[in-house]
């Protein structure tokens, strides 16, 4: 039988991500909600996962949101249940506040929108391996929720870069993302590019190149083995 993932998604695209995509290639029965835009949150039953997206929402926005704290809402069901969960960039910073945990700008008004190398930190099983080039693009980050195990960190701003509780792992990077989405990404967001923990067009476009087909294999290897998809 198809496994079921509830994808939650926070922005439109015009192709499928990364994560999406492999979901079906691997038949599994994505069923995609946009709160965002007013959709309804289902109920849980009969769900295997949950693949929470990022988004340019702001989880310090949250009081203005109510799709926000009923996404957070059942997140906290999820993790109740112990259902799996992959939660990516908002996703993360959601699971994180759900958790008890501060999430909030840089104190020095830097942002992270480029790739930069990740430091395995030590843990049984750390899913994520030492010296992964991973993509943010991110203008809020989070603590690490008490009864969390920290995972991975790296230089600049946000040095919690990943965390997993239970069954659930979060990234405040981003490897879903396609050459088509960031080129949409690299048009929205060129009015950051020269703001600290930003790098150039050109560097983002030689980077992806570079170091994109590993974090996406090891993307995929990873939605796998948290979904049960193998």
């Amino acid at each position: 039988m198809a496994r079921r993932i509830l994808v939650l998604e926070h922005m439109d695209h015009a192709t499928p991500d990364a994560g999406l995509a492999h979901l079906r290639h691997r038949g599994a029965q994505a069923q995609v909600v946009q709160a965002w835009r007013g959709e309804a949150l289902p109920a849980l039953d009969g769900v295997d996962g949950m693949l929470v997206m990022g988004g340019p929402q702001m989880v310090t926005d949250i009081a203005e949101q109510p799709w926000m704290q009923a996404e957070i809402a059942l997140m906290r069901r999820a993790l109740e249940r112990g259902l799996p969960m992959m939660c990516i960039c908002l996703g993360a910073q959601m699971l994180a506040h759900a958790l008890g945990a501060t999430v909030a700008p840089d104190p020095e008004g830097r942002i992270a929108w480029r790739f930069h190398p990740l430091r395995a930190l030590p843990a049984a099983g750390n899913p994520i391996p030492d010296g992964l080039t991973v993509l943010s693009g991110n203008f809020q980050g989070f603590s690490t929720p008490r009864g969390a195990e920290r995972l991975a960190t790296t230089d600049g701003p946000w040095a919690n870069q990943a965390f997993r509780i239970g069954p659930a792992l979060a990234t405040q990077f981003h490897p879903e993302v396609t050459r088509p989405i960031l080129d949409l990404w690299q048009a929205e967001l060129a009015p950051h590019v020269h703001k600290p923990g930003a790098s150039t067009v050109a560097q983002q476009d030689a980077d992806f190149a570079r170091f994109d087909p590993a974090l996406k294999a090891w993307y995929r290897a990873e939605l796998d083995r948290r979904f049960g998809l193998i």
